[in-house]
């Protein structure tokens, strides 16, 4: 049987303060087996999150997003969500107060981190509360939120199950790409059958098991070509074989080759 218990985030965000639009947080962990976890919760303020290093994997009542370096994720006031943070876990987050949510997505978003977007978050959460003058704070807010809703929306959907032994299924896949065990292994190892393994895990994302574990490989590879480790290295690292079967899927799901996707995005 599976340990159901995982590392949780040794960092909690701070009291919110609604006298100030905007309250940073910044996450950082060392890489844990199967993930660091963050419980359900919901927040009565918005919630910007970028990814520095890692792959989050936030769920929500309605949309699994899933977040590699250069994305920007955003969770509205109260939607009630959890989220997995796998590899090396670093990132920040911006609380934004709900009055100032209005212009921004009622559903949980994810867009490419442009340049000016990671320099103005990464501006507005290296000062201290208070460290800013209220208009020069609001007004890099404006110019924040313009560009995000100019940004073309993106969706890397990694639905998560439900189920307990299927999850911690899909969160040992998101920890080790490369476990080539087929389904027979894994049904065994569930106390299921094979038939019963698939049809569940069908159910409960929309996608077959090889479908959801090749999103997650794929989505694994985005953390390490972000970190810059050479495409041969990352395909062996998330379990491909073959480097030109890796650049092919890599292709297929995002219109580009791995070399190509960083520069472009």
């Amino acid at each position: 049987m599976l340990e159901t218990r995982q590392p949780m985030l040794a960092q909690a965000p701070p009291a919110i303060d609604p006298a100030h639009l905007l309250t940073p947080f910044h996450v950082q962990g060392p890489r844990q087996n199967r993930g660091i976890t963050v419980p359900p919760h919901r927040h009565v303020q918005g919630m910007l999150l970028m990814v520095r290093e890692g792959v989050s994997v936030v769920h929500g009542d309605e949309d699994a997003l899933a977040m590699a370096p250069g994305r920007i994720g955003w969770i509205p006031p109260g939607v009630l969500h959890e989220a997995n943070w796998f590899g090396q876990a670093r990132g920040l987050c911006v609380y934004v107060r709900a009055d100032a949510c209005d212009r921004l997505p009622a559903r949980s978003t994810v867009w490419p981190a442009s340049p000016l977007v990671e320099a103005l978050l990464q501006r507005l959460a290296s000062v201290p509360l208070g460290g800013l003058d209220r208009a020069h704070t609001a007004g890099m807010f404006e110019v924040l939120v313009a560009e995000l809703r100019l940004s073309r929306q993106v969706r890397l959907p990694l639905p998560m199950p439900r189920d307990r032994r299927l999850r911690e299924l899909a969160l040992s896949l998101l920890d080790q790409p490369d476990d080539a065990r087929g389904i027979d292994a894994w049904a065994q190892r569930l106390n299921m059958s094979s038939r019963t393994l698939m049809r569940r895990f069908r159910g409960e994302t929309g996608v077959t098991l090889g479908q959801w574990r090749q999103q997650a490989r794929l989505l694994r590879a985005l953390e390490l070509l972000a970190a810059g480790k050479p495409v041969t290295e990352v395909a062996l690292a998330i379990g491909y074989e073959s480097v030109s079967a890796f650049i092919g899927s890599f292709r297929n799901t995002y219109g580009v080759t791995p070399s190509q996707y960083f520069p472009r995005h």
